[in-house]
């Protein structure tokens, strides 16, 4: 019998290349929301008291859920949904695994800061998703507003002086440039995002610009969110 290797096969049943590139797309979301979902239990073991492990305990299985929903979707769309995950998962793991996660400082700021930049990219593709797609991906990435507010809070109160706030400052920067390079390495290992904007193109501006102005959507909102817990200067971000 005659045997055909998991990255022989095709990714999905259909040459449609929107539908392709809507499954690549899936699956690079999919396994950073497991990988949020990693990082969040993490979380608990550096929770300050019971109550906010509880609180957080929550959070993981919010994280969990918003998985499947990612996976589920993707498994509707592709026999080899594992290996559409596969593609992206160098980028995502380059990211989550220098993430600031060994103390509850670090952890605020990386819940604060760097993971709702995954729900600012959920709101800029959507738009160019089918309905049901960009519903599942803004419920499951972006549907966490509650927790990162919760997030912003709790970091700000825990930058007392001038010396946690440069310490959280270098962290945000350290976020941003680590989500950037692995922004660029994804885009440049799958043409996903250039199909999708193109097929959702005005006619305006190229796929290659619109992929510029969603990494510049993007920065612009996780900017304004360190101008909300004051690390930054409001005309810095403007």
């Amino acid at each position: 019998m005659t045997t055909v290797a998991d990255d022989e096969r095709p990714i999905a049943t259909s040459d449609d290349p929107v539908r392709l590139a809507t499954v690549e797309l899936l699956g690079a979301l999919a396994y950073g929301q497991l990988r949020a979902v990693e990082a969040a239990a993490r979380l608990i073991g550096l929770a300050p008291d019971a109550r906010t492990a509880d609180v957080v305990a929550d959070v993981v299985e919010h994280e969990l859920g918003a998985y499947r929903q990612l996976r589920d979707h993707l498994a509707d769309r592709t026999e080899l949904p594992t290996a559409v995950m596969d593609r992206q998962k160098p980028h995502f793991d380059a990211y989550f695994d220098r993430a600031p996660l060994n103390d509850w400082f670090g952890a605020s700021v990386f819940f604060a800061l760097g993971l709702p930049m995954a729900s600012d990219f959920a709101h800029a593709i959507a738009p160019v998703l089918e309905d049901r797609t960009a519903q599942v991906v803004t419920d499951a990435i972006a549907g966490r507003p509650r927790f990162e507010q919760g997030a912003i809070e709790q970091l700000a109160e825990q930058l007392v002086d001038a010396d946690a706030r440069e310490h959280a400052r270098h962290l945000a920067a350290d976020l941003l440039g680590r989500a950037l390079t692995s922004y660029q390495g994804a885009v440049s290992d799958t043409d996903a995002l250039t199909v999708l904007l193109a097929a959702g193109d005005d006619g305006e501006r190229s796929p290659e610009r619109r992929v510029k102005e969603l990494a510049i959507e993007v920065l612009g909102a996780h900017r304004r969110r360190t101008v909300e817990l004051g690390l930054e200067d409001l005309d810095d971000v403007r």
